[in-house]
């Protein structure tokens, strides 16, 4: 059996553990986070990727789509983004189509996005990703902007 001096020193130090742990919080090893909406000539886009790609040496981020054109952004299985200047491409394409040979795979759909905004030497869209929480929300036009 325990003493209870013993039991209150067990005690005392998996408090301050524990305290610790929370103190220093469960981020990951990105300092920013990215979401936002991605709408085409006003409309949400229903699907498709966007990419964050780093103008400075470094991973680049990526986001899945929702039905209702959100996304937000991972790097690998993290969470977040590293702080920093982006060209951010979009790829939509409308849904695949099946294949009339049953064992070949799935169509591809159609491209939904304009070329412009599917190339990262071409896309317009440039963004400052701030140390903590960031909104970037993408307002893309089938008009080719320009410069």
């Amino acid at each position: 059996m325990i003493g209870l001096s013993k039991q209150f020193r067990i005690l005392s130090v998996l408090a301050v553990a524990f305290a610790a742990a929370i103190m220093s919080g469960c981020g990951g090893p990105y300092d920013s986070s990215v979401s936002g909406v991605i709408t085409l000539d006003g409309s949400p886009l229903p699907r498709g990727t966007v990419k964050f790609i780093p103008e400075q040496p470094g991973p680049s981020g990526y986001g899945l789509i929702g039905s209702d054109g959100s996304y937000e952004v991972m790097t690998g299985r993290e969470e977040g983004l590293k702080s920093g200047s982006y060209v951010v491409t979009v790829v939509v394409n409308e849904e695949s189509t099946p294949n009339k040979e049953p064992s070949l795979p799935p169509r591809p759909g159609k491209p939904i996005t304009p070329p412009w905004y599917r190339n990262q030497a071409q896309s317009p869209l440039k963004h400052t990703v701030e140390p903590g929480s960031n909104e970037i929300n993408l307002e893309l036009s089938t008009k080719r902007p320009a410069g």
